[in-house]
């Protein structure tokens, strides 16, 4: 309640201010105008009390008055009026709605925009102005003031003033407004000035975005009673009307699953029974279907019998209401939810008491299926309720319908089937469009069934016969009503959504459809609600149909972010679950083994994996301890850590196969390849790191070149020779190796060759450019082209070097002019020239080659005379019938113009035959490189060109006037080439114009027709004369005979002809092919010209360009170091592949003769330990065995690391307090004996330690576990497609959850041992207890996405003993991922002990808080169940095609660098003993060198 009266005394100019605003009233309007039609453009204002009538206070109906505003101002005494003047006087009307305005006024600066704060200003530098205007704004009042004790009362009316007048408002009625008046006292002496600010009463929700700042501050001053300061910015401003609006809060996952409601163990349960069904219910679950029942309307009785609710009058209020006096004393209800008031609450729709329904939230695991199954036999529609549902049309049904996704339907089934068999199950396949039966006939039998099954794709379909039509205005009435779902036209019991998550979003059809579905109660059985956020939530309330928030998405925002109270009051009425870790005791599920086997990559593995690390550093600017290597690195650059997750993933997929990344799939050169064993891939490495090698000399021999003419132009010519001479000794070298190479691999391929007789004969059956393109795909190919690489930088060498001997002969100051050594150089200029025109010809070899062999062809078709010969059309006409005279003389013509066309085409045909014939330049014995050879033969080429379009054209000519079939393709380009010519541009424009104009001539008309189109012409004529002659005409007889006789030489003649055309269009591909091949010779021999090319020709004679030229120098530094780093890592890999089976012997040290776990290999192919090399190379800079010099680049790092696989298992006893690995925390050694029978099994092929391993232990199960199944999870789907076909070549038998029969062929198929399961697969409520093994491939960070996996076998049904099989490959990225996992986890054991929930607290001694004491299953089953509440499921996988989970950025540097550091830091005493034992090596090998 809110009433406020001042009072003030007026002076008398203010007095009578109002006077006249009382005598305005009643006076005749003396200013207006003659009544005048005219055109109304706005409408009247409108008045609250006209439109809706008046409460006995004056206040409008439908409106709460909150606040009362009352201010009375007397007038001076010298203004009294006495009483005879009043009886002469008009009488004033006894109140005046007025508009009312209060405005702040600072005396100091003006400012008209700020309030007085009463706390911190000083009030005597504020005045407050007080305007009053009738409703027309004619006549007012103002008067200021400066009274503190008045501020109040003004600032309020402010506030009011702000709002819509009740007397003068337009369009709708406002939700907040003000209703002011002034009357006067009969002696005319106080005026008094009422305001009340009124608020709509109503339970319309208001749009809050059309709620202005007036209202908001109105609702919270005297609804809510609380004080909001007067902004003084803008940012205030919002700042302030968010704080109006509500305090605004995060939701997280875990805050939901705290608020959901868990039946109390005290809440008794046993006396429940289901005679209905076939199974026994775990005391939770009967707690779980008692509360379900309750929220059905149903109670359970002592004797366990389930009868209605009574129904019990509600005396709370609704949820988020409060009750409130209001300014009158009368009491009205509030929701600042809604801002919404109203003096009657009882039409308020509390969904949360009236619902039927709501959400079954259990556990992954707890028997969903079963206590929904249990609900359905408990509680079943009666057939007066039936009736009752009738009534709107609808077909009254007892069954209950279940939407599921598809891979649990037969789940579904089978679960009825089993602890329900009496109930009649149905599974409905979708609206069908075939006649057998009508939709009145599917509605009726669908009514009659207990439990009817369908799926979201299903219910998805079938959104165009779900909604309700728009209404239109049509000019007829609809014919036929459109067709509606069975779905829609039932009145169904019950509506149920397993895995309701699935329409989280509400948008779908799905979700669409679902809404429509007409239902008495409605259930969301799931066990993930939340896969994001809370903002999931909405999808199931909308299915729900929890008013009023299904109606609007904004209101339900402003819920969770805004009112959070009112959202855990809401959730914990609706929803239920338990978790695992609330009803272990109860469960009594079979125990189940964590076990973490950690294997070592193989010795190929470990350089792979290493040279991908390297990369990666290189790549993210990073060092191998994940340091910075520029000082300007930024951590928080979006490039940077879009790189770091890249990377990260393609070295977590190198952990599970070499070619499950795609990019590495790329770079080892198998695409779309079979899968390659590890060996397989070693070869690929070498070959790779060959190809690496042989691209890095490259780059170095050309910068040397490019270095020698630097030191050409500046004329220091001889010094230039001799870089030259250097570089072609170099380049001369690589020639000799590839050719060698190159002959190896024939040598190779020839000895292969009697096994693939198939391969061969396919061969012989290409064409000689399909072989070729073959051959080039081949590995042969690739030597042919390193081969060729080679030989382009030797040709470049031996050009420069002979073009430096001729400048030194010719130039005086070096050489004298017919001098011996002028002689000597000019020979060995000649040489020089010589062997390059030899290497040029080698290098285009396979180019001239082919295009020589088309050369041959068309000269041999020429001396032969094989080309094709055009026949001459000849028509036998005989003579002209009466009929047929017309078409007879076409056939004439046309085939004249085609003999003439043919004339043509052949003179063409000669022109290309001389064009294509010429030699190649560049294959005379005399010639020589000039550097424009592509120019030259430029004019040579577009005129080929021109009659390469000619003959084409000419041809299409040909075809369509014999068959009719114009060729739209050759004519669009034809069209296109005659724009280009006639702009001048293309080739040969002029010749392009003239050949194209001649063409043009003599293409036949079009109205001659077609060949084959007079041929049909003359078969009609013929039927038509056979009918005649038959009717006795002898005209028609003679002329049947004559036109019979045309047909046959015409029908010969097309035939003829079409043959013809056939081997035409072979000829001109040929012309085309060698005119192709002709330009891509002339492209090459350009190319190898421009490598000869000048450098910079404007620097020539200029002095040394000494930083261009040291810039080079530096880089070809760098190349060598790289190429050192290549060799010596190309002879590692030779060695993994040489020395893979060796002893340990191979393994010692040559110089402290002990053996070494990581070494050094020199590029020379010596092995020693790193401690003893070291000490050695500092003195001598040379090899120990073979004194070949080495630089630092020569060495290349090698481990031995021993090949036994490593297993931990979760201890029973830890105290996480203490300072101790992660890993060490959980997990200790168990026995090797296993391990060890895992490792002894042979495969036949290896595919890499993490394949291999999985294959050998599914097999050892195979033996020492007969019949088990097992589950194999990883992330990546692409991995699982290597891990298939690997299985599939061990034989192991495995099934995937992406196949149509996957699920079903694994739990009924015996021999199918394992069922490959992936990140992104749909597998939420999926049961799999057949199973007991479960193998994870990978460690993640994200928990929840692995517990998804074994919450398919550990849950309720499970009778066995279960076990969880984690892979991980030590020393690499995939032990800092699962370190950070487990630290995650002990942290939620930790979390959860500091609350007393599991085990029991004990003070630590040294103050490190609580340690627990006795960490068991259920400690890590409560971790898991905490991590679970807390993972956001759709934001821990990665959208879109890629696969994988999504890594936070905080978490990028701990998985890539984490075991790095941890390495680095651990285990001080071994560091200490590596020390010792590095000194006494080195002390050795010194001792040894001085001996």
């Amino acid at each position: 309640m809110s009433v406020v009266v001042e009072e003030i005394t007026l002076p008398e100019s203010r007095s009578e201010s109002l006077h006249r605003i009382f005598e305005q009233s009643v006076a005749p309007n003396s200013d207006a105008h003659p009544a005048k039609r005219r055109k109304v453009t706005q409408s009247r204002p409108k008045c609250l009390v006209t439109e809706k009538g008046k409460s006995a206070t004056g206040i409008p109906l439908g409106y709460i008055p909150l606040a009362r505003l009352t201010l009375r101002m007397k007038s001076s005494s010298s203004t009294i009026i006495k009483g005879e003047q009043l009886q002469r006087l008009e009488p004033f009307p006894s109140r005046i709605p007025v508009v009312t305005e209060v405005r702040n006024i600072r005396l100091l600066d003006d400012d008209e925009n700020n309030a007085p704060q009463q706390k911190s200003l000083d009030l005597e530098a504020y005045v407050m102005e007080l305007r009053i205007n009738d409703l027309e704004g004619k006549h007012s009042f103002s008067h200021s003031f400066q009274d503190s004790r008045l501020f109040d009362l003004l600032e309020q009316l402010r506030h009011a003033s702000g709002l819509a007048h009740a007397n003068k408002y337009s369009n709708d009625a406002p939700i907040a407004c003000y209703q002011a008046s002034i009357s006067v006292s009969p002696d005319r002496d106080v005026f008094t000035l009422d305001a009340v600010v009124l608020w709509k009463d109503s339970l319309e929700i208001p749009v809050l975005s059309y709620l202005q700042d007036p209202a908001l501050e109105v609702f919270t001053r005297y609804v809510l009673q609380e004080h909001i300061d007067h902004p003084s910015t803008v940012y205030d401003r919002d700042q302030r009307r968010e704080r109006m609006l509500g305090i605004p809060q995060k939701w997280s996952p875990r805050e939901f699953y705290s608020s959901v409601h868990v039946p109390r163990t005290t809440e008794g349960a046993s006396n429940l029974t289901c005679p209905d069904i076939d199974c026994d219910l775990f005391p939770f679950q009967k707690r779980a279907l008692r509360w379900l029942l309750e929220r059905e309307g149903m109670a359970v009785q002592q004797d366990g019998t389930v009868v209605p609710m009574e129904q019990i009058p509600e005396n709370e209020l609704p949820v988020s209401f409060r009750e409130m006096k209001d300014a009158d004393g009368q009491t009205y209800y509030f929701s600042r939810l809604f801002m919404t008031l109203t003096t009657d609450i009882s039409e308020w729709y509390d969904a949360s008491n009236l619902l039927k329904g709501g959400i079954l939230a259990e556990e992954m695991g707890l028997g969903k299926t079963v206590e929904m199954i249990a609900l359905i036999s408990l509680h079943r529609r009666l057939s007066e309720q039936q009736q009752k549902a009738g009534l709107d049309g609808l077909k009254p049904s007892g069954a209950t319908l279940i939407i599921t996704p598809p891979a649990i339907l037969e789940q579904w089934k089978q679960e009825l089937s089993k602890h329900a068999p009496n109930m009649r199950v149905h599974h409905y396949t979708g609206i069908k469009r075939g006649k057998e039966e009508t939709d009145d006939m599917i509605v009726d039998e669908l009514a009659q069934f207990d439990v009817v099954l369908t799926t979201y794709p299903v219910i998805s379909r079938e959104i165009h016969y779900a909604g309700v039509a728009p209404e239109r205005n049509l000019r007829h009435t609809k014919r036929f009503e459109p067709r509606k779902t069975p779905l829609v036209r039932i009145s169904w019991w019950r509506v149920c959504l397993d895995e309701a998550q699935m329409i989280e979003s509400g948008v779908s059809n799905a979700a669409k459809v679902a809404r429509l579905i007409p239902r008495e109660i409605a259930w969301a059985v799931t066990g993930t609600p939340l896969r994001r956020d809370i903002d999931d939530l909405f999808g199931l309330l909308l299915f729900l149909h929890y008013e009023p928030f299904c109606f609007s998405n904004p209101l339900w925002k402003r819920l969770f972010s805004r009112f959070g109270p009112v959202l855990v009051t809401i959730i914990n009425k609706i929803a239920l679950r338990h978790s695992k870790d609330q009803v272990r005791d109860e469960l009594r599920l079979p125990p189940q083994k964590r076990i973490v086997i950690t294997t070592p990559f193989t010795a190929i593995e470990e350089q792979r994996y290493g040279q991908l690390f390297e990369q990666m550093c290189e790549d993210c600017g990073l060092d191998a301890s994940g340091a910075p290597v520029r000082g300007n690195w930024d951590p928080e650059d979006p490039v940077i850590i879009e790189k770091m997750r890249v990377w990260l993933t393609r070295l977590r997929k190198t952990c599970l196969h070499p070619e499950v990344s795609s990019s590495t799939r790329r770079a080892l050169g198998a695409n779309n390849g079979p899968l390659r064993t590890v060996d397989e891939v070693l070869e690929v490495m070498i070959e790779a790191n060959e190809t690496a090698i042989r691209a890095e000399e490259r780059s170095l021999l050309l910068s040397q070149l490019r270095r020698g003419q630097l030191l050409e132009n500046a004329k220091r010519r001889v010094e230039a020779l001799v870089l030259w001479q250097k570089a072609l000794d170099h380049a001369t070298q690589l020639v000799e190796k590839s050719r060698e190479q190159l002959r190896q691999q024939r040598l190779k391929s020839d000895s292969a060759t009697d096994g693939i007789n198939g391969t061969i004969s396919a061969m012989e059956h290409l064409n000689g450019d399909e072989a070729e393109d073959a051959d080039n795909n081949s590995r042969l190919g690739q030597y042919r082209l390193r081969l060729r690489s080679a030989l382009e930088v030797q040709h470049i060498a031996v050009f420069f070097t002979a073009n430096a001997f001729y400048q030194i002969k010719s130039d005086p100051n070096l050489t004298q002019p017919d001098s011996e050594e002028f002689k000597s150089l000019e020979k060995r200029e000649e040489e020089g020239y010589e062997a390059a025109k030899t290497i040029r010809k080698e290098m285009l070899t396979d180019i001239s080659r082919k295009v020589e062999r088309y050369m041959k062809t068309i000269k041999e078709k020429t001396r032969n005379k094989q080309f094709v010969t055009i026949p001459k059309l000849k028509p036998y006409l005989y003579s002209d019938g009466l009929e047929s005279y017309r078409l007879l003389m076409r056939f004439e013509n046309l085939c004249v113009a085609l003999n003439r066309h043919a004339e043509q085409y052949n003179e063409w045909r000669t022109a290309m035959i001389k064009l294509v014939s010429q030699s190649l330049i560049d294959q005379e014995e005399d010639a020589e490189l000039e550097g424009n050879e592509y120019e030259r033969s430029t004019k040579h080429q577009d005129e080929m060109y021109v009659y390469m379009e000619a003959l084409r054209s000419m041809y299409a000519d040909r075809h369509d006037a014999l068959t009719g079939q114009k060729n739209v393709l050759i004519s669009h380009e034809v069209k296109a080439g005659i724009v280009q010519a006639q702009r001048g541009e293309g080739p040969s424009p002029q010749l392009f114009l003239r050949v194209m104009d001649t063409r043009s001539e003599l293409m036949p008309d079009p109205q001659l027709g077609s060949l084959r189109g007079i041929v049909s012409e003359l078969r009609t004529i013929l039927t038509s004369l056979d009918w005649q002659a038959s009717a006795g005409s002898s005209r028609a007889r003679a002329e049947h005979e004559m036109v019979d006789l045309v047909l046959r030489n015409a029908g010969q003649m097309i035939s003829e002809q079409l043959k013809v055309s056939s081997n035409l269009e072979k000829e001109v591909e040929m012309f085309r092919d060698t005119m192709n091949n002709r330009l891509e010779y002339y492209r090459h021999l350009q190319q190898i010209s421009d490598t000869v090319a000048p450098y910079d020709e404007e620097s020539a004679g200029k002095p040394l360009d000494d930083e261009l030229f040291n810039s080079r120098l530096r880089q070809e530094e760098i190349l060598d170091g790289k190429i050192s780093s290549l060799k010596s890592k190309g002879r590692y890999l030779i060695h993994l592949r040489d020395d893979s089976s060796a002893e340990n012997t191979s393994r010692i040290c040559i110089i402290c003769q002990s053996t070494f776990e990581v070494g050094v290999l020199t590029v020379c192919g010596h092995k020693y330990c790193s401690d003893c090399i070291r000490m050695w190379w500092r003195s001598h800079k040379s090899c120990p065995m073979c004194k070949k010099t080495l630089k630092l680049k020569d060495f290349h790092q090698i481990t031995y690391k021993p090949q036994e696989l490593v297993a931990q298992e979760e201890e029973s006893s830890v105290k996480p307090g203490h300072e101790q690995h992660a890993q060490n925390a959980i997990y200790s050694d168990i026995s090797s004996g296993l391990l060890k029978e895992i490792k002894n099994i042979d495969l036949d092929d290896s595919f890499g330690t993490k394949i291999d391993t999985l294959a050998r232990h599914i097999l050892w199960l195979r033996e020492h576990d007969p019949g088990a199944k097992s589950i194999v999870f990883s992330q990546y789907k692409s991995f699982l497609t290597v891990l298939h076909e690997a299985f599939y070549r061990f034989k192991i038998v495995s099934s995937s959850i992406d196949r149509p029969d996957g699920i079903e062929s694994f739990k009924k198929d015996p021999a199918v041992e394992c069922f490959l399961l992936h990140g992104k697969a749909q597998s939420s409520g999926l049961t799999l207890i057949n199973a007991t093994h479960i193998f994870l491939c990978e460690p993640l960070i994200n928990t929840a996405i692995e517990l998804q996996a074994i919450a398919r076998v550990h849950r309720i049904g499970q009778h066995r003993p279960t076990t969880v099989w984690m892979y991980l490959v030590s020393g690499t990225v995939e032990e800092s991922i699962y370190q950070l996992s487990v630290t995650r986890r002990l942290a939620h054991i930790i979390e959860k002990e500091k609350h007393g929930k599991i085990g029991h607290s004990a003070g630590a001694p040294n103050g490190n808080g609580p340690l627990i004491e006795d960490l068991t299953e259920t400690a890590i089953d409560s971790a898991n169940s905490m991590e679970m509440q807390e993972a956001s499921l759709t934001k821990l996988m990665t959208s879109g095609p890629s696969d994988g989970e999504l890594v936070k950025q905080d978490d990028l540097w701990q998985c890539l660098f984490g075991g790095t550091v941890d390495k680095d830091s651990n285990n001080p005493s071994m560091e200490a003993e590596r020390e010792v034992g590095r000194f006494l090596r080195g002390e050795a090998a010194e001792q040894r060198r001085i001996e």
